[in-house]
């Protein structure tokens, strides 16, 4: 007589059976992504804004300066000397240009000069630029002090003398 036939049949197991079934991967969204490389960009944007602030005030409006207050914080606590170019005169006196004009400190502490910068120019056209010594000073806040300052030897052409200081 036969064997009778096992209710359960035992089979050898295939490799990777006995592994929980593999779900393919969810998509990354890419906004993790977009938002690291803007944040880095704000990071680069205003790190090289602060590098470069000196230049960059240059390039400002008037309008914008006054809106960001950066004159009164460069004036802050400083001295603030520039020439009176209405108070300013140039005369040629005994074949010499004589530069007179007065200094005057729009800043919150006292200063002092210490060279006198001169654009000599022929019409619009810059034909030289000279720096002498201009010492005058100290200057207190809000004061005004006049100078005179005899020239030789302006290059040739010139018409007008710019007087600013360095």
């Amino acid at each position: 007589m036969a064997s009778p036939v096992p209710d359960i049949v035992i089979r050898p197991s295939v490799p990777g059976a006995g592994l929980p079934a593999l779900s393919p991967q969810r998509r990354k969204s890419p906004w993790r992504t977009w938002l690291a490389v803007g944040a880095g960009l704000v990071v680069l944007l205003v790190g090289a804004a602060y590098v470069y602030r000196a230049s960059i005030q240059g390039w400002l409006p008037p309008e914008w300066r006054t809106a960001l207050k950066i004159d009164t914080q460069r004036a802050a606590g400083r001295a603030h000397l520039y020439i009176d170019l209405a108070a300013s005169r140039i005369d040629f006196v005994d074949g010499r240009y004589v530069v007179t004009g007065e200094v005057t400190n729009g800043g919150s502490a006292a200063g002092s000069t210490q060279t006198l910068k001169l654009t000599f120019r022929a019409g619009e056209q810059v034909v030289g630029q000279r720096i002498v010594p201009l010492v005058e000073g100290p200057i207190p806040p809000g004061g005004r002090t006049r100078f005179s300052l005899p020239l030789d030897d302006p290059p040739a052409g010139t018409t007008n003398i710019v007087p600013t200081i360095d």
